[in-house]
């Protein structure tokens, strides 16, 4: 083995170690990048999720109190809707 086929292997296995080098730097920039897109996605859809179950936490309220309100009046039998009339009366006038 001569001295120049040494030195040219040497010099092309310095070259694939820098292609291998410039790959691997650019994959780790793009799982970078995709890391820092998943976080921004993550961010929005948690924060449209909340304001989602925000809206539907009120919603369910208000169904439930028109439910409520609807039991009341529909399922009392004439004594106690006497009974309701006369605790409704006072706080009207007050």
């Amino acid at each position: 083995m001569s001295l120049f086929t040494a030195t040219k292997a040497l010099e092309r296995l310095e070259d694939r170690l820098a292609k291998q080098e410039a790959i691997g730097d650019a994959l780790a920039r793009e799982v970078r990048g995709l890391k820092l897109e998943y976080i921004e996605l993550y961010d929005k859809v948690r924060h449209q999720m909340s304001r989602m179950a925000k809206r539907t936490a009120v919603d369910t309220r208000k169904e439930v109190e028109e439910e409520v309100v609807e039991e009341i009046v529909d399922g009392v039998d004439p004594i106690s809707a006497q009974i309701l009339a006369m605790r409704k009366g006072p706080r009207t006038a007050a």
